[in-house]
């Protein structure tokens, strides 16, 4: 097997898509469960317009980021691209961003 590399993958939503985003988010979820159980998904979780500026402010959601441990960025495109979010359109998938990404400090969960 070889060395798993990191990767940091930004993924933006498709315009007026926010309700399809929040009715799938729990088969979503569902979906990362086995790729953060077995550490393929370090970090995830949705990009931001900006921070809410009060309590009951919602999120204004504008995508997602991922921190992903793969072998290489073909396999990164593959588990994007296997996503709820991908397959319904909520996400725009021919703008995902895959940074390789060596991380030096990293802290158990």
């Amino acid at each position: 097997m070889s060395q798993l590399n990191d990767f940091l993958v930004q993924i933006p939503d498709k315009p007026d898509m926010l309700a399809t985003r929040v009715s799938n988010v729990q088969a979503h979820m569902a979906g990362l469960k086995g790729l953060v159980e077995s550490g393929t998904i370090v970090m995830s979780g949705p990009t931001l317009v900006a921070h809410p500026k009060t309590p009951n402010e919602g999120l204004a959601i504008n995508g997602s980021a991922w921190l992903v441990r793969a072998n290489s960025e073909e396999d990164v495109r593959a588990i994007v691209a296997n996503d709820i979010y991908a397959k319904l359109g909520v996400w725009d998938v021919d703008n995902v961003t895959i940074t390789p990404f060596k991380c030096a400090v990293r802290k158990p969960l």
